[in-house]
């Protein structure tokens, strides 16, 4: 089913621009029809026959091959409108970056007249802005490998901020040498993130993951707060002192030691409380108790006789209980 973004490329204006093609605009077919061969030596023609192709190609929303077809046919052009038609064959494939730098640059090279055949030009850069994020990757360890979105990106540093489709992200950074590391953050459209990881050396540290047997278990490491079990952290290598602790539970503790370039796991399986160690078991004990004192007392002290319906001396259980797109076409 063809989304509403490609419905709309489909369906839009093809507008003549460039005398370099043909001067009277041509309706785009529903099949391909096949080119005549452009002389090689004729860069013009060549040109003109993968612009056609490239029309025919959106029409049938072949983007990738349009995409090709129009990149051929600027190549030898250079002509502006080009890279409007690859920006909106970019923008149906949801590659908004890229398609965010050809309308720019668009934007950048033609002439009013060619961009005044396009009103909503505007509208379409701003709508891209908000599609895109700009990401910043920094790390302590120059030459590091980053991964984004399963894609490598580069090496540290980068060259510049990274422009990527807004929304999540999953970030790796590995070097040789190193532990590696990996962060998952959310990209926000039309703004900027700078995101830092620090890699820890394999010679001089290792690798602890501290598990609880109760949720919300808090992990401290040399008497350090880390946070909530699960956790997992880079430490020197050598001998560290842990601690689980829960309200419900008595205090875990241990010790482990965690030898450089390795892995050490911890699982603490916690013990609960002792009942008879919580205020509030004693609290309400109390009361029982208290309340068991008080029936005990009016069922067996003796009353003194006192005036009233009842006869003096005497007390029955009864009373004492109280009851119940646009394309450009040349």
């Amino acid at each position: 089913m063809r989304s509403p973004r490609q419905r709309a490329l489909r369906t839009t204006l093809v507008v003549a621009l460039s005398a370099a093609f043909s001067s009277s605009p041509s309706m785009l077919r529903a099949e391909p029809e096949a080119a005549p061969a452009a002389p090689a030596d004729d860069p013009q023609a060549r040109a003109a026959e993968r612009k056609k192709a490239g029309d025919q190609a959106m029409e049938l929303l072949r983007y990738e091959d349009a995409l090709a077809a129009y990149g051929e046919a600027y190549a030898i052009t250079k002509n502006p409108a080009l890279l409007y038609n690859m920006g909106r064959a970019l923008e149906a494939l949801n590659r908004f970056p890229e398609a965010l730098d050809k309308l720019t640059a668009f934007d950048a090279a033609a002439p009013p007249d060619l961009k005044a055949r396009v009103p909503r030009l505007p509208t379409l850069i701003a709508e891209l802005r908000q599609r895109v994020a700009t990401l910043d990757i920094v790390t302590n360890v120059e030459g590091a490998r980053i991964v984004v979105r399963n894609v490598v990106v580069g090496k540290s540093p980068l060259a510049a901020p990274l422009k990527l489709v807004a929304g999540p992200a999953e970030i790796e950074v590995d070097a040789e040498g190193y532990f590696g590391a990996k962060k998952t953050v959310t990209l926000e459209g039309g703004a900027a993130e700078t995101v830092r990881f620090d890699l820890f050396s394999r010679a001089t540290t290792g690798v602890l993951t501290v598990r609880a047997s109760a949720p919300s278990a808090e992990v401290l490491v040399d008497g350090k707060p880390i946070g909530v079990a699960p956790v997992e952290l880079n430490v020197p290598k050598g001998t560290h002192r842990i601690t689980v602790r829960h309200r419900d539970f008595r205090a875990y503790e241990t010790s482990a030691v965690v030898p450089a370039g390795g892995y050490k796991a911890v699982t603490a399986t916690l013990e609960a409380k002792s009942v008879v160690t919580r205020w509030w078991f004693w609290t309400g004990l109390g009361a029982v108790v208290a309340a068991g004192a008080a029936v005990t007392v009016a069922a067996f002290t003796e009353r003194a006789p006192h005036a009233g319906t009842i006869a003096p001396g005497q007390l029955t259980t009864e009373a004492s209980s109280g009851g119940g797109a646009t394309l450009f076409q040349f």
